[in-house]
């Protein structure tokens, strides 16, 4: 549990990150968001909301009373051993997940596989949404951690979901892998695809994100010349460049994790 003083009031919190479990103790407190020390995720100080990415997860937040000048801090010990909670209010108890039903004709739309496109789907859901919603991404896997793409070249797809298909599947989140748009028509509210589908929406949510740069130069299609964006490049990287010597074009945060 971590316990903040912050304006002569306090707040009892889960004590790590629900992303990569880093130390809370040692984050950095302004106001009333709790900065995470590795990756900067930040939390709500009062409710334990997650308010800035990476993380995905609020923490939980316990009750705190003052008597005698003691502090108690009153939790379920089921809660204390959980990491993280999807969405706190969930977690007081106070209200429900919503799924869909067929009686809303609305369809939100999300042409993109990432956090943002995640985090939207997600979010309507949390708020009471209850239409259709279809996440159309270009990749073969539902929403995963890029980030650890760089850390482990081994690892599988699967093993870096940043939600299990049965989470979706429990939302009524719709997700349509390897179906590519290629363009909109904003007047008759529809997107067609590579395949020659198309699907109307009543809203739609365009985060399809960015990508790695390709070098312009001769030789740059050859097979030993990759770049990394999925964890099938990740894989191809790895298989290629054990036991060899290896350039690596780009000097930034990624490139020298690499």
């Amino acid at each position: 549990v971590l316990l903040v003083r912050n304006r002569r009031q306090f707040s009892a919190l889960g004590s790590k990150c629900p992303h990569y479990g880093a130390p809370l103790s040692k984050g950095v407190l302004r106001g009333e968001r709790l900065r995470c020390p590795w990756h900067g995720a930040c939390f709500n100080i009062k409710t334990g909301d997650i308010e800035e990415y990476p993380a995905l997860d609020c923490i939980p937040r316990f009750k705190v009373t003052v008597e005698d000048g003691k502090v108690f801090v009153t939790a379920k010990k089921k809660v204390l051993t959980s990491p993280a909670v999807c969405k706190h209010k969930q977690h007081l108890g106070l209200g429900m997940i919503s799924t869909r039903c067929l009686l809303n004709p609305d369809t939100v739309l999300l042409l993109g596989g990432g956090v943002a496109a995640l985090v939207c789907a997600e979010t309507l859901r949390q708020e009471g949404f209850t239409g259709r919603i279809i996440m159309a991404t270009k990749e073969k896997h539902v929403p995963y951690d890029k980030a650890k793409l760089s850390k482990n070249m081994n690892l599988k797809a699967e093993d870096i979901y940043l939600r299990k298909p049965e989470f979706l599947s429990a939302r009524c989140i719709e997700v349509w892998t390897e179906k590519e748009a290629v363009s909109v028509d904003f007047q008759k509210q529809k997107v067609r695809f590579m395949d020659g589908s198309s699907q109307k929406y009543s809203q739609l949510l365009i985060a399809t994100g960015c990508h790695s740069s390709f070098l312009k130069v001769p030789g740059a299609d050859l097979q030993n010349v990759c770049t990394l964006h999925t964890p099938e490049d990740s894989n191809k990287i790895s298989e290629l460049a054990t036991g060899k010597n290896l350039v690596i074009i780009g000097a930034s945060f990624i490139g020298t994790r690499l």
